[in-house]
C-alpha cells in the first residue's frame, strides 16, 4: 500500500487536531473538590480542638478522620480510574509549579490569618481561619485545576512534531 506524501501529512495533521480536541476536553487535572475537602478537614479539627464546650470530642475527630479517608480513597479511584488522563510526560512542570505555589501560599495565609485573628482577640482564631480558607480553596481550586489542564493542553500542542 503505497501512500502519497500529501495523504500522509493529512492523516497526521488529523491525529494531531485530535490529539488537541482530546487534551482541550479532558478533565481537569485533579478533582478541585478534594482540596476543600481536606481544608474541611483541617477546620472540623480547629473546631474540635479549639471550642473547649466541646463534648462529644473524640467522636468528632474519628469522623472527622473517617470523613478524610473516604475523602482520600474517592480521590485516588477517581484519578486512577479518570478516562482522559494525560500520560505524566506530557504534564506542563510549570503548571505543578504553580499547584506548589497555591499550596505554599494557602498555607502560609493561614498561619497569618491565624495570627491575626488572633492578635484581634476573635474567639476561635483558628477556626475563624479554617473557614476563611475553606473558602478561599473552594472558590480557588476550581480555576487552579483548568489552568493546569489547560497548560497541559498548550504544552503538547506546542511539543515537537
Amino acid at each position: 500500500m503505497d501512500i502519497t506524501p500529501e495523504e500522509a501529512a493529512r492523516t497526521l495533521d488529523q491525529v494531531r487536531e485530535t490529539r488537541r480536541r482530546v487534551l482541550r476536553a479532558a478533565p481537569p487535572t485533579f478533582p478541585a473538590w478534594y482540596p476543600v475537602v481536606v481544608w474541611g478537614f483541617v477546620t472540623g479539627m480547629q473546631f474540635v480542638t479549639e471550642v473547649p464546650s466541646f463534648r462529644w470530642l473524640w467522636v468528632a475527630v474519628v469522623a472527622l478522620w473517617a470523613g478524610l479517608a473516604v475523602a482520600v480513597f474517592t480521590f485516588v479511584r477517581e484519578v486512577r480510574n479518570a478516562s482522559l488522563r494525560p500520560h505524566s510526560s506530557v504534564m506542563d512542570p510549570w503548571a505543578w509549579v504553580g499547584f506548589t505555589g497555591w499550596l505554599v501560599a494557602t498555607c502560609l495565609g493561614s498561619v497569618v490569618l491565624a495570627l491575626w485573628f488572633k492578635d484581634l482577640d476573635l474567639a476561635y482564631p483558628r477556626t475563624l481561619m479554617g473557614v476563611t480558607m475553606t473558602v478561599i480553596v473552594a472558590i480557588t481550586s476550581p480555576p487552579l485545576a483548568r489552568w493546569m489542564s489547560r497548560r497541559t493542553a498548550r504544552r503538547a500542542e506546542t511539543a515537537k512534531r
